[in-house]
């Protein structure tokens, strides 16, 4: 059996995988401070003998082994995580023979990238709007990375007109994540997106901005495919206004496909960064089978 960690800023999701890559015993529990939440963790995991663990977790996360912080939560917002050393926690905690650790959406990438939207594709981009902003980037099986993850909810946007919110980034403001994501519409108007109208004038120019974002990234990257998943991203109305954005921006520069099968929703309902998770614990040949058996079974439910 294989664990499976996704992080993320709200909850934290909990699952074991056998080798045939059938999910079970799927738990969701509340991102809390980490020594509220890890004991959790380690409850859970310590009632199966596990072959391996992947951690796919909300950042900005230390992924270079050399330093001392590796595997280290640093300076995320959630200022309880701050300085984490949740990976060195796992590893002390849990008998594991493997330990792999990523940010959640470049495991949502990958996880697209093998077993959803990007499929058959050579690349995939995978960007959630959300808690926050984050963005993950995958070529040919591998995972994007510089001197460390990408950061892609930090590219600088330019505000719509009409729109006077100053953003509420405290590092950059009217960033992608500062004028686009969850804690956004609440510092705009002091609620969740799940209580404004599909119709609000907020959408548009959230639309704006992941358009704007969205050229940036093709531009630079070139990716195959593009998924839009998150929280913010559930307004069915969104969607349609953000490939109709970046078609204009685009302005028929370079060739692409048609919006609609460019940017999509992903495919796997939820599960994008498990399916990572477990992408990344698995050998190529097992991820075949896999590929296979998830298709078989997209088929019988057609």
């Amino acid at each position: 059996m294989y664990g499976l960690i996704e992080a993320g800023g709200t909850k934290f999701v909990l699952a074991q995988a056998d080798a045939q890559g059938n999910l079970h015993n799927i738990t969701t529990i509340p991102t809390q401070t980490p020594d509220l939440t890890l004991p959790q963790i380690y409850n859970y995991f310590r009632k199966v003998k596990l072959h391996g663990l992947s951690l796919a977790c909300f950042g900005p996360l230390e992924l270079n082994r050399d330093l001392p912080t590796y595997g280290y939560i640093t300076d995320t917002p959630k200022v309880a995580w701050r300085n984490c050393p949740i990976v060195p926690n796992l590893a002390e905690q849990l008998p594991i023979d493997s330990l792999i650790f990523d940010t959640d959406v470049n495991f949502a990438a990958l996880g697209e990238y093998y077993f959803g939207r990007g499929e058959g594709s050579r690349s995939t981009l995978y960007l959630t709007v959300g808690t926050g902003v984050g963005g993950g980037f995958v070529q040919d099986g591998n995972i994007f990375k510089g001197v460390s993850h990408p950061e892609m909810g930090h590219v600088l946007v330019k505000p719509c007109p009409g729109d006077d919110f100053a953003g509420c980034c405290p590092y950059h403001h009217n960033c992608l994540e500062g004028m686009a994501s969850g804690p956004a519409i609440m510092h705009r108007y002091g609620c969740q997106a799940t209580e404004l109208g599909t119709n609000h004038v907020v959408w548009s120019y959230i639309a704006d901005y992941l358009a704007q974002a969205l050229l940036t990234y093709t531009v630079v990257l070139r990716p195959e495919r593009i998924c839009l998943g998150g929280g913010v991203m559930q307004n069915p109305a969104l969607l349609p206004q953000v490939q109709e954005r970046f078609t204009a921006y685009a302005g028929n520069y370079l060739p692409l496909p048609p919006a609609a099968t460019y940017i999509t929703l992903p495919k796997l309902n939820g599960r994008s960064a498990l399916y990572g998770c477990l992408a990344g614990l698995l050998p190529a040949e097992k991820i075949s089978n896999l590929q296979a058996q998830l298709a078989k079974a997209a088929k019988a439910n057609e």
